[in-house]
Order: C-alpha cells, then sequence, then structure tokens
C-alpha cells in the first residue's frame, strides 16, 4: 500500500500506530460486512466512529448503514472473522 501525508508531523503519527489509521474490516463496506458479504468500498463513502474508520460501496449504502450505526458495527464485528479470508462478493 502507498500512503500520502500531509506533513512531516502526520507521517510521523501513522509510523508510530499505522493500525491506528487502516480502515475497519480490511477496506472492505462496513455495511457489506454486517451482512456477512465482502463488497469493495468508495473511499469517499466514509465515516469516522469512536477513532476507526469505515467505508462503505457508496453514498446510498453509506445512508443504509448510519440508520443503526452501532448495531452494523457489532454485527460486522461479528461475521468479520468467518469473511475475512474469502474471496470479495462480485456485485
Amino acid at each position: 500500500m502507498t500512503y500520502l501525508f500531509a506533513s512531516k508531523s502526520n507521517k510521523t503519527s501513522f509510523d508510530n500506530n499505522p493500525t491506528k489509521y487502516l480502515p475497519a474490516y480490511g477496506g472492505w463496506c462496513a455495511f457489506g460486512v454486517s451482512v456477512g458479504k465482502k463488497f469493495h468500498s468508495d473511499p469517499l463513502a466514509w465515516r469516522v466512529v469512536n477513532g476507526k474508520l469505515y467505508l462503505n460501496l457508496d453514498e446510498d449504502i453509506q445512508k443504509q448503514w448510519l440508520k443503526d450505526v452501532p448495531g452494523r458495527i457489532k454485527t460486522a464485528d461479528a461475521k468479520w472473522p468467518g469473511i475475512r479470508d474469502k474471496a470479495p462478493t462480485e456485485l
């Protein structure tokens, strides 16, 4: 992966704790993971919740995810170990 930083200070913060800045579920769509699927995500459809970055497939799917963020995160956290190593879901 390639990362670009706006400043040397930002790069230093990242280097000190890179996992803090990685998206949840390996960058796969958070809504998709909550329904047991691995969908690609749009880097423009994102939210930071409790310090963690969550991506979604697109803005329409993100609207669904936003209806119950805590519930979706809880469900996705439970499903992620079972789908982490599976191939992405084709749309």
